[in-house]
C-alpha cells in the first residue's frame, strides 16, 4: 500500500474518477470540494492523498485547512496509510489537523493512524432522495437569490455555521458561489427561510447533487418553510443529476423527519472526529 500527494485538485478528480463511479453517493463530498477548488475557491492549504495498491487507487481523502481531514470509504489498511501520511503532511506544513471526517470504521481508523488522542464530535446522518413528494399547504414561494440578497445570506450563512457548530469558510468566492446555488422562500414579500446546493460532481455512473446549508430563523420555524424551500431546491436539480442527496445531523429528529418528509432515505452515517489539541 503507498499513498502519494496529487499535485492538485485536477489530477485528485481524474485519478479518483474510478473510485467515485463505484460509490458516487458516499465520495461526493470529496467530489464537490475537489470541483470547487478546480474552479477557483482557495483555502489555507490543500493535500490530496491517493492510497494506491500495484497502482490502483483503492482510496482517496482530501484535507483543506483548516478543514478535517475528509476520507473515502476505503479498506482498513488504506485508512491507515492514508492517517500516516497525513500526519506527516501536517508535520511538513507546520499545520496542525483538527480532525477526521468519514464513515466510522474508516474515520476512527484513519485517526488512529494520526497518532493522537480523539472525540467523537459530531454524526451525521447520509440521506438519498428516492420518491420526491412535493410539499403542499406552505404559505409563500420560492425565488433563486440575487445579489440585493447579499448580506442576507451572509448572515443567514454565518447563523446556520454558529447553530450547526460547523467550520465553513466564509470568504467572497464562496459567498459568490452560494449566491448562485441559494434559493429563498418568502411570505409576502419576506424572506423566511434558505437553501443551496454544493457544485453538482460529475461520475461515470451519473451527477450527484448535494443539498446544503438548509436555514430558517428560529422566529420562522415549525411552519414547513424549510421543508418547502429544500423542495425547491431539489426540483432545481432534479432535470440536472441522475441522483441528489444531503446530511442531517443525526441529532435533530426534526430535521430528519422535514427530510424523509419529502422522500428522502437514510442511506449510511457519517462521523466528524476531533483530535485534542496540541
Amino acid at each position: 500500500m503507498q499513498v502519494r500527494l496529487a499535485a492538485d485538485a485536477a489530477e485528485f478528480l481524474a485519478a479518483t474518477a474510478d473510485l467515485r463511479a463505484a460509490d458516487p453517493v458516499r465520495t461526493n463530498v470529496l467530489g464537490s470540494v475537489a470541483t470547487g477548488v478546480a474552479g477557483g475557491i482557495r483555502y489555507d492549504a490543500e493535500s490530496w492523498f491517493l492510497a494506491e495498491d500495484a497502482g490502483v487507487v483503492v482510496g482517496a481523502a482530501l484535507w483543506t485547512a483548516p478543514h478535517r481531514l475528509l476520507v473515502a470509504p476505503t479498506g482498513d489498511d488504506a485508512a491507515a496509510a492514508i492517517g500516516a501520511a497525513a500526519a506527516r503532511r501536517s508535520d511538513e506544513l507546520g499545520i496542525p489537523l483538527s480532525g477526521v471526517v468519514g464513515l466510522r470504521s474508516v474515520a476512527e481508523r484513519a485517526a488512529d493512524a494520526v497518532g493522537r488522542p480523539w472525540t467523537l464530535r459530531m454524526e451525521e446522518r447520509l440521506l438519498v432522495l428516492h420518491d420526491y413528494l412535493r410539499p403542499s399547504g406552505v404559505p409563500g414561494r420560492a425565488r433563486r437569490s440575487t445579489e440585493a440578497d447579499r448580506e442576507l445570506v451572509r448572515v443567514w450563512r454565518h447563523d446556520f455555521v454558529v447553530e450547526a457548530d460547523v467550520l465553513v469558510q466564509d470568504d467572497e468566492s464562496l459567498l459568490r458561489r452560494a449566491l448562485a446555488s441559494t434559493r429563498i422562500w418568502e411570505v409576502d414579500g419576506t424572506p423566511v427561510s434558505m437553501a443551496a446546493h454544493a457544485p453538482v460532481v460529475s461520475t461515470p455512473s451519473g451527477d450527484v447533487g448535494r443539498i446544503g446549508p438548509v436555514y430558517t430563523p428560529p422566529e420562522h420555524r415549525r411552519r414547513g418553510y424549510g421543508g418547502a424551500v429544500t423542495a425547491a431546491v431539489v426540483e432545481h436539480l432534479l432535470p440536472l443529476v441522475g441522483t441528489v442527496m444531503l446530511f442531517a445531523d443525526a441529532a435533530n429528529p426534526t430535521s430528519n423527519h422535514v427530510y424523509e418528509a419529502l422522500g428522502f432515505v437514510h442511506e449510511s452515517d457519517v462521523v466528524e472526529l476531533e483530535f485534542e489539541p496540541l
